[in-house]
């Protein structure tokens, strides 16, 4: 009878040692691939939502991100950040199309438009040459500029041949 309850105590041991030893070290696993690098996805962004009023699949990516630092950023400082960049990576580049940001500032005024042409001949004729997964352009405005015209919370307007992409707002301080 002893026998039977030790071995009995021994297999039930044993059985949730294994279920614990199999947890822990799927906690493990776990923790490795977040925390080591191995897997890197960058700033998770989550679920992005946009207005009803923007043609979000135009673009692949758009992001703002201060000098030439390609990193998502929302707010600016003017003593430390040289400029404001609007990074977009458009999907399904034509040979030729019209990429336009319309700046306002923080009382919903228009400060500034930006309105550059893409034109696959130009380009390469100056060396140019487009990837085929989209071509990451860069619009930029001064953040001394901004400052000096008003501090506070900025919006920006992405169109690309005249069709709303996206609207993105920062601070400047």
């Amino acid at each position: 009878m002893k026998v039977g309850l030790i071995y009995q105590i021994y297999k039930f041991s044993k059985s949730f040692l294994s279920v614990g030893l199999f947890l822990v070290m799927g906690l493990l696993f776990t923790f490795w691939l977040s925390g080591c690098g191995a897997i890197n996805p960058g700033k998770w962004k989550g679920v992005e939502t946009t207005s009803s009023d923007e043609y979000y699949y135009l673009v692949k990516d758009v992001f703002l991100s201060p000098g030439s630092a390609y990193a998502a950023k929302d707010n600016f400082d003017h003593n430390v950040n040289d400029s404001v960049n609007l990074y977009f990576t458009p999907r399904n580049e034509t040979n030729q199309y019209t990429a336009e940001t319309v700046w306002y500032d923080p009382s919903d005024q228009e400060f500034r438009k930006i309105r550059t042409t893409y034109d696959t001949k130009q380009e390469s004729k100056q060396g140019i040459n487009r990837s085929s997964h989209g071509t990451t352009r860069v619009q930029s405005i001064p953040t001394m500029q901004l400052y000096n015209h008003k501090p506070g919370l900025w919006k920006v307007e992405l169109f690309l041949e005249g069709k709303l992409a996206r609207r993105l707002t920062f601070t400047v301080r």
